[in-house]
């Protein structure tokens, strides 16, 4: 692996793999993954290897095999392999000799470029270079290229490609097959639909085959087998001619909102798929990938971050994250949001967690705040799920899933790795008890309306999701009798390696908050009386709840800071357990090694965390908590934790700001930066980890930057670690665009006027800095050593 460009003025924009090896495969699979948001295509090579995972996925189009398995995101067919015979042999990188190899892909426009010289049994030499994108502004859109000029021998070259319909996701096919069909010799369409959830697919490629820059009008001889169709071009080539061959695909589906919006009887989606696809061909591969570069160079200038570090891969690790950000998110359409995997790989089957609202939101609310709308949206569309969900476990109200598709009903498979003491599979618990996601949906969407101020999405939406979630609470908690509190036993907190606890600090205290917003939003809804309200208490009920949710808050035990220690207790037990030796687990070089020396029950009886656990509550809700109460926490769980989740480094990075040690927070961030992207050749195999993609970016910004906010009030605390010179970044709040620059000595915060509002009087903004207040109208200076306003 390569972190330097070839060319010095793209620094810090391109990641190369500089040598072939087939056991690292999955690793650039991954992280050279290209997407729209729409759909996630993993960087296969064009030739075909053992091992490979050659994955299309389309946003929200789960299917589930059979009743007995959950949904995931079926893999749709392949339409990018290439098989390539030089003078009658196959091209294949484990045959023959490799003289020159490297793969680059480029963060500014998501293009991944392959260039080879390689040489066959027989001594003959060819040079092949290989480019790929999917398009940013045309979201249906991939778009494909290979040069191959002989460099030794004259060639006959032969070229077979088309659509493949027979992927799998591992072994299981999620659907049926459909049509199959050439038209105009050189356009192919294969259709199939998913088993269960009655999706139709539509693969549509269109090719042309060039010598030295004309096109051949040789047609190419087409062939069928089961769930294939494909095209096999022919051309002889001299020394130093060069044959291109291009190609651009498309996908559609009967799911896409697009397709819904405009779809008759009279029109298939077949023939619609159609028409896009020659409309897009026509414009031919230079020029849609043009508009696609133009559409990133529009997108970074929205989003671009600058870090002046003594290592350069500080700026190329978010960047890095930003692209994945981008690609990863279904910003089209409210009905999705995204994968724990993202679009990149088959790993926790598409699946929606805790990870969106905790972890991945933030980065949309500073940033892209309509995107970020879609997300808290996402969450509405699937609340009659989550009340059903609830209602199967014995609930009121809404019970988000652990795990989350399209309808909001419960997705966590039952079991999983092995039991190393019993050798069965080991049952997953989250599904059934790892309930403290309900809370944190509701964060998210209270944490975007005091970000936007977004009052049409709060009565739209927010406000039912804020009363139904603290509702599940409600009927959740446990009278206990001796003690006369409301308490939440048999949980899993954030910290899973700590199963059937009681009492988890995390969970408690955000169901407290959960119950409390909503009784602070009902009174608020009251006082108005508005539509919105006379809606909510006709559905909902409002003023029995209400009494409800106050009669019980007041006795919801909240585990409260020892007053010697000021330690928090995790859970019921958790600093009654075991202390045993981690620094062998800590140490690791690869992740969990520690279920490799006890199982999940022997783990729940050591004092011992996978992940920030309290850690996270001092973030969320940072103003119920002293300093002191968040050091002393710091310093005795931030030992015990083996960051044996990829969503703690940057959570433990992000709070060792707010304890003042700088040199671990940026330690921490550095790790975090590596979980993808760095030299773990086997890190990301089944998929990169989006919450550690947002919590690279709440690291940088939320630490370093020192970006917070707490019920309407932003705040600005920056404290830059030693490598750092700059950080400045794009930041919108409540409507309003800023650009904040961090030195070393001064903070800077400037106001971007759109067109609309050049000429008019801006409102004052006030903003914390440091925790003094300050006003912002267009432009504001602070000396950060002095910590006042200069003029």
């Amino acid at each position: 692996m390569e972190y330097k460009a070839t060319d010095a003025q793209y620094e810090g924009w391109v990641i190369s793999e500089t040598a072939f090896d087939v056991r690292h495969l999955a690793k650039f699979e991954t992280i050279f993954s290209q997407g729209n948001g729409y759909l996630g295509l993993r960087a296969a090579t064009e030739e075909c290897y053992g091992g490979e995972r050659r994955n299309l996925f389309i946003a929200g189009t789960f299917n589930r095999f059979v009743n007995q398995e959950v949904t995931e995101l079926p893999n749709a067919a392949d339409m990018l392999q290439l098989d390539i015979r030089l003078n009658g042999n196959p091209f294949h990188l484990e045959k023959g000799t490799i003289h020159s190899y490297r793969r680059e892909f480029d963060l500014r426009q998501g293009e991944l470029r392959r260039d080879i010289v390689w040489e066959d049994e027989q001594g003959a030499q060819f040079k092949l270079r290989y480019r790929r994108f999917v398009s940013l502004q045309n979201m249906h859109l991939l778009g494909m290229r290979v040069e191959i000029t002989p460099l030794t021998h004259p060639s006959d070259i032969f070229i077979r490609s088309g659509i493949n319909g027979q992927m799998t996701n591992s072994g299981v096919q999620h659907f049926l097959e459909g049509d199959r069909r050439v038209f105009d010799k050189e356009l192919l369409q294969l259709t199939a639909t998913t088993s269960q959830s009655d999706i139709e697919f539509v693969h549509t490629i269109a090719s042309q085959l060039y010598r030295s820059g004309s096109r051949l009008q040789t047609d190419p001889v087409p062939s069928m087998e089961r769930r294939k169709v494909m095209l096999t071009y022919q051309a002889d080539a001299e020394v130093g001619e060069t044959i291109r061959f291009d190609k651009i695909a498309s996908v559609h589906t009967s799911f896409d909102f697009d397709w819904n919006e405009r779809s008759t009887s009279s029109h298939s989606l077949m023939a619609f798929a159609r028409e896009h696809l020659l409309a897009a061909a026509n414009k031919g591969f230079d020029q849609l990938f043009n508009e696609h570069e133009q559409a990133w160079q529009r997108r970074w200038k929205h989003i671009s971050i600058e870090i002046s570090s003594s290592d350069f891969f500080d700026q190329l690790s978010v960047r890095f994250a930003q692209y994945h950000l981008t690609i990863m998110t279904p910003a089209h359409d409210s009905r999705f949001s995204i994968g724990a995997k993202g679009l990149t790989g088959e790993g926790y089957k598409g699946h929606v967690f805790w990870d969106t609202e905790v972890f991945i939101l933030p980065y949309f609310l500073y940033t892209e705040p309509e995107t970020a709308r879609k997300l808290v949206e996402y969450r509405y569309h699937t609340l009659k799920g989550a009340r059903k969900n609830a209602l199967d476990h014995g609930y009121r109200g809404a019970m988000y899933p652990w795990e989350s598709a399209v309808t909001g009903e419960e997705e966590t498979p039952e079991w999983g790795p092995v039991d190393i003491v019993t050798g069965t599979p080991t049952y997953i618990w989250t599904g059934k008890i790892e309930q403290h996601i309900t809370a944190d949906v509701a964060y998210g969407a209270w944490h975007y309306y005091q970000a936007t101020d977004d009052q049409e999405y709060m009565d739209r939406c927010g406000y039912e999701i804020m009363m139904e979630t603290a509702t599940f609470w409600a009927s959740r908690l446990e009278w206990n009798e001796e003690r006369q509190q409301y308490h939440i036993t048999d949980v899993i907190g954030p910290d899973e390696y700590k199963e059937h606890v009681s009492n988890n600090a995390y969970t408690n205290y955000m169901a407290y908050w959960n119950i409390m917003k909503a009784i602070e939003c009902t009174h608020s809804l009251m006082q108005v009386q508005n539509e919105v309200y006379a809606r909510l208490e006709q559905e909902l009920s409002l003023t029995e709840r209400l009494k409800e949710w106050e009669e019980k808050a007041q006795y919801i035990y909240l585990p409260q800071p020892d007053s010697y220690s000021h330690l928090i207790p995790q859970d019921d037990t958790y600093l009654h357990l075991q202390v045993i030796d981690l620094q062998k687990y800590r140490n690791q070089k690869v992740v969990a090694s520690i279920l490799a020396d006890y199982s999940m029950t022997q783990l729940s009886e050591i004092q011992v965390s996978k992940q920030a656990d309290i850690l996270v509550l001092f973030y969320l809700l940072e103003d119920w908590f002293s300093k002191e109460v968040k050091a002393a926490n710091w310093h005795y769980y931030e030992p015990k934790t083996l960051h044996d989740s990829s969503l703690s480094l940057s959570t433990h990075s992000l709070l060792a700001c707010d304890v003042h040690d700088m040199d671990l927070a940026y330690e921490m961030f550095a790790k975090a930066a590596r979980i993808d992207l760095g030299t773990n050749m086997h890190s990301c195999d089944e998929g990169i980890h989006a919450a550690s993609i947002g919590g690279i970016w709440k690291a940088a910004i939320m630490g370093f930057g020192g970006v917070r906010s707490w019920e309407g009030t932003l705040r600005l605390n920056p404290m830059l670690p030693r490598t750092w010179d700059r950080l400045s970044f794009p930041l919108y709040w409540q409507g309003s665009q800023l650009q904040v620059t961090v030195n070393r000595d001064k903070l800077e915060v400037k106001r971007i006027l759109s067109e609309a509002s050049v000429g008019s009087k801006l409102r004052e903004m006030n903003i914390l800095i440091h925790g003094r207040p300050c006003s912002l109208t267009d432009h504001l200076i602070i000396d950060l050593k002095e910590g006042i306003p200069v003029e």
